[in-house]
């Protein structure tokens, strides 16, 4: 090594030192060391509940306990358990209840609004946040605390089991212990914000795709009522129906046994004392999350304590936690899910395949045949083509349309469809065009790219006005603040808000492909 090169590396390591100060917060439950970046103070890591293992696995999250002492929260947390999206290797832990949190260093006198993300990934992948720094342009820029929670994950998450719901007389449920972490995490976040700046009377949910579904789950769990003061659904397909609770248990059954503890004397101890490699690696879901033979399914579960209505019940007859809502969709949600599944292995689509995809998607052969006589391959381009616009407007951006229809008439609600053409994507080859999860980066301010930390000079409006429409909600209820209405409230109007570097006003957006998908009777369980 040169002693030029030695001198960079020297000096790199002293600005970074000098540009993380430590920091401390004293909480309720003790006080945290955090650290000091460009005027934002992070605290990641941080407990909300109690490790959920050996006889606290599948169980309601336990209340953290207080600590002595000074408690380091410098580090992003371990992920929850899971099979790695890239690779199917099996990686994280169950000790993994934490959040993470960015809140600006210069605090204003009246406490800001909190907002909490819910990450995506099926259920079964995901965390948090992805770098130390995901939340931290966003309560930069906006003045507002960001709040970024893990929460358990496929089987350790959504398990279910007779033995389970009868285990607690005063809890007769099991299998929603993802759902139950972030409600907890909504708790911790109530009684501790304020220590950090945080206004615990305002405070913001958003999720995208499983933690757009999540979002729903937050607003349809009587558990969660009076936590949080708006919510933001973002392409989160909750038209979708979630299995029963016999259903789920049934499904446990099936893992128990497989487990060599279905006939054991005691079925709960024998789980609970099964490793978690064991437990993983029973039913476990196709980390590409579609296509793929054996997938297992592993959802929020329609149970009578926390998920008693399935979700557009609750939101049609007004039974679910009303607060203001924002809701929407990308343009082509499929093509990262399709690109995942096909062309990341090495198999993209072939035009002998689009059937049996849309059979898949539709559960019966009878209607991918209807599908594809409304999507027929001969005017696309590729199956990828065909299949991307059939996938992205039946299972995301209609299902998008219906939840706001359903919603409008009890709560004050705004709709999206983002669908800027060229957003990056940490593989920059991709043909993946408005992609499902691609307004993510624009919300919290920074590019999905490994080799550039800001944004095109073109594409920097759209990044400050998605991030101030979504603080603005934070702050107010409304996205426009107290500025002119340019984002119309969804109503009989059917008026959305497109995102792109235009961003314009549209009415009737897919409404005649949606209106082929709300009569076509597609929707099932993911198990019966």
């Amino acid at each position: 090594m040169s002693l030029k090169t030695c001198f960079a590396l020297f000096f790199a390591l002293l600005i970074t030192a000098c540009s993380q100060a430590p920091v401390y917060t004293d909480t309720p439950l003790g006080t945290l060391q955090g650290y000091l970046d460009e005027d934002v103070e992070y605290y990641l890591g941080v407990p909300y509940a109690q490790a959920p293992i050996g006889e606290r696995r599948w169980r309601p999250p336990f209340q953290l306990q207080p600590w002595q002492g000074t408690r380091k929260a410098d580090k992003n947390p371990s992920v929850c358990t899971q099979f790695s999206p890239v690779g199917g290797s099996l990686t994280g832990s169950e000790d993994c209840l934490y959040l993470n949190i960015w809140t600006p260093a210069d605090k204003p006198a009246k406490p800001m609004p909190v907002m909490v993300w819910i990450h995506g990934g099926g259920f079964i992948v995901g965390q948090g946040s992805y770098f130390d720094g995901d939340g931290m342009r966003l309560a930069q820029r906006e003045d507002v605390v960001v709040v970024a929670l893990n929460y358990r994950l496929g089987i350790f998450g959504f398990m279910a089991h007779d033995e389970l719901t009868a285990e607690d007389a005063t809890h007769p449920s099991s299998g929603n212990y993802g759902i139950m972490d972030q409600t907890a995490a909504l708790h911790w976040v109530r009684d501790n914000i304020a220590a950090f700046g945080g206004d615990p009377d305002n405070v913001t949910i958003f999720g995208q795709s499983a933690g757009g579904v999540s979002v729903c789950a937050q607003l349809a769990s009587p558990q969660a009522a009076g936590l949080f003061h708006r919510a933001v659904i973002q392409s989160g397909p909750c038209v979708s129906p979630m299995s029963s609770l016999a259903a789920g248990s049934k499904l446990g059954s099936e893992a128990a046994d497989q487990l060599g503890c279905g006939e054991h004397d005691d079925t709960l101890a024998c789980l609970r004392g099964k490793s978690t490699s064991e437990i993983a690696n029973t039913l476990p879901p196709d980390p590409t999350m579609g296509f793929s033979e054996g997938y297992t399914f592993w959802w929020p579960i329609n149970d009578p304590v926390i998920l008693p209505r399935q979700f557009m019940d609750a939101f049609k007859s007004g039974q679910f936690n009303q607060v203001p809502v924002i809701n929407g969709a990308t343009r082509d949600e499929a093509t990262l899910l399709i690109w995942l599944s096909h062309n990341l292995r090495f198999k993209p689509l072939k035009p002998e395949q689009y059937l049996p995809r849309l059979e898949y998607l539709t559960g019966s052969q009878e209607l991918a045949q209807q599908v594809a006589l409304q999507y027929p391959l001969e005017n696309y381009a590729s199956t990828y083509d065909a299949l991307t616009e059939a996938f992205s407007d039946g299972f995301f951006n209609c299902m998008a349309r219906q939840q706001a229809q359903a919603l409008a008439p009890h709560v004050p609600l705004w709709n999206y469809q983002f669908d800027y053409d060229e957003p990056a994507f940490y593989i920059p080859w991709a043909d993946l065009r408005a992609f499902h999860s691609a307004e993510i980066q624009y919300i919290m301010g920074s590019p999905m790219s490994f080799t550039r930390s800001n944004f095109k000079a073109k594409e920097q409006a759209l990044a400050d006005s998605m991030m101030n429409y979504w603080a603005e909600f934070a702050r107010s209820g409304n996205p426009n603040g107290d500025g002119p209405s340019q984002w119309p409230l969804y109503d009989q109007r059917d008026q959305t808000l497109i995102f792109n570097l235009q961003n314009s006003i549209a009415t009737g957006v897919h409404a005649a492909d949606c209106r082929f998908w709300e009569d076509l009777p597609y929707l099932r369980a993911p198990y019966q």
